[in-house]
């Protein structure tokens, strides 16, 4: 498997990376410490998601920072039930995704990239191309901005792999642009 792509956009892309998760982390800290308050006393600990390590850059393993948004051992309840009132607000305005912001800073993500697996996690009859391991994971990506949820496996693949194919600052600023829109569109089906 290759590094990783280069070029020229590679280092200012990781340069805004760590400009603005840097810039976020000051702003939204006095948000992530009252969350991480709340959902203590809402659902108490551990604080983090159990499932928290992914696959990263050429499939090295990260981990991935989350708040935990369901209530343990919840996994064979039906959907609303895994969580409090309150814990369903936050993981529905995507506030337990604000650590991420210091995976960006370490460099084990990107602002914009393929959401990152699992580690081990097998998708149904689907083969994952390689390219996808070559860019930084994001918070957001193209996949997510073409249907995310709504998508099957088969199809954000497909997006990942236009994705690693087309890297360029064009195709970030059309996915930054368009990833509110989408956040707000899946957040009304949660």
């Amino acid at each position: 498997m290759k590094k990783h792509v280069k070029g020229i956009y590679w280092y200012i892309k990781r340069f805004f990376d760590i400009f603005f998760s840097l810039i976020l982390i000051i702003i939204t800290f006095p948000i992530m410490i009252i969350v991480s308050l709340c959902l203590f006393i809402n659902l108490g600990r551990p604080l983090w998601n159990q499932r928290r390590y992914r696959e990263g850059l050429n499939k090295k393993k990260f981990l991935m920072y989350k708040f935990r948004t369901k209530k343990l051992d919840s996994d064979d309840l039906p959907r609303k039930e895994r969580y409090t009132r309150f814990s369903y607000i936050i993981d529905k305005s995507h506030l337990n995704e604000l650590p991420q912001l210091f995976n960006i800073l370490k460099g084990d993500m990107s602002f914009i990239g393929p959401r990152p697996f699992i580690p081990g996690e097998t998708l149904p009859n689907v083969k994952i191309n390689n390219k996808r391991y070559l860019v930084r994971p994001g918070i957001t990506g193209l996949a997510y901005v073409k249907g995310g949820k709504y998508m099957a496996h088969k199809n954000k693949l497909k997006y990942d792999t236009i994705y690693y194919d087309n890297f360029g600052f064009m195709q970030d600023l059309k996915i930054l642009l368009k990833t509110p829109i989408e956040v707000i569109r899946q957040s009304k089906d949660k």
